[in-house]
């Protein structure tokens, strides 16, 4: 078999079985569970992987390097600043809602490494992409230039990570959407100068 096509096999494995651990809980799937929903045998499962552990870190690893490529086509396509943020809110909100947004606890539980290393990467790549976007809004005058893009920066992803892995409990998706969305909300007109916030009140609507 060619690499191209193994890679193929191994990135359809890597998506469907993301797709049963969100479904059917992290903990609670086992090997034989995804052979079974895979209509694969376990010596092929094993070709790939050495284990479950090693099958959830491929696959989060996996994830996170499809949904990065999107954040930065996001931010590619949106030069301004306000705009690049509401998009960014929308697409997390979609990313959540397909993905389940309690597979956070788990992972941090059950595989501490992988949670370890998504948590590193999420907040380097986070961190990154908003000390950009508040450098651009200031050089657009949509930001107040007397803030540090960095302090501001790391502000505002404690706060989002805080509410986004927060645990459903009796809360409802909806609930916790719109809590995402007032912060961002708020955080947005907290930064911005008066072009910004008008700015804002005429595009503050996203697209879900």
């Amino acid at each position: 078999m060619s690499e191209s096509a193994t890679n193929e096999i191994k990135t359809s494995i890597l998506q469907r079985a993301m797709e049963m651990f969100q479904r059917y809980g992290l903990r609670t799937m086992t090997m034989d569970d995804v052979c079974r929903e895979l209509s694969m045998s376990k010596k092929t499962l094993y070709q790939y992987f050495s284990n479950k552990a090693d099958l959830v870190d491929q696959a989060v690893r996996h994830v996170f390097s499809v949904h990065q490529r999107s954040m930065d086509q996001i931010g590619a396509e949106h030069e301004n600043a306000i705009d690049r943020m509401i998009n960014r809110y929308s697409f997390l909100m979609r990313m959540m809602e397909s993905h389940g947004p309690n597979m956070m606890f788990p992972l941090k539980k059950y595989y501490p490494k992988t949670y370890e290393w998504l948590f590193a990467k999420r907040q380097e790549t986070m961190m990154d992409a908003l000390v950009q976007t508040l450098r651009d809004g200031q050089a657009q005058r949509l930001f107040r230039d007397d803030l540090n893009p960095e302090l501001v920066a790391r502000i505002h992803f404690t706060t989002m990570v805080g509410i986004a892995d927060a645990e459903l409990s009796n809360e409802s998706f909806g609930q916790r959407k719109e809590l995402i969305w007032t912060a961002i909300s708020l955080f947005i007109r907290s930064i911005s100068t008066a072009q910004g916030l008008q700015y804002f009140n005429d595009h503050k609507e996203p697209q879900l």
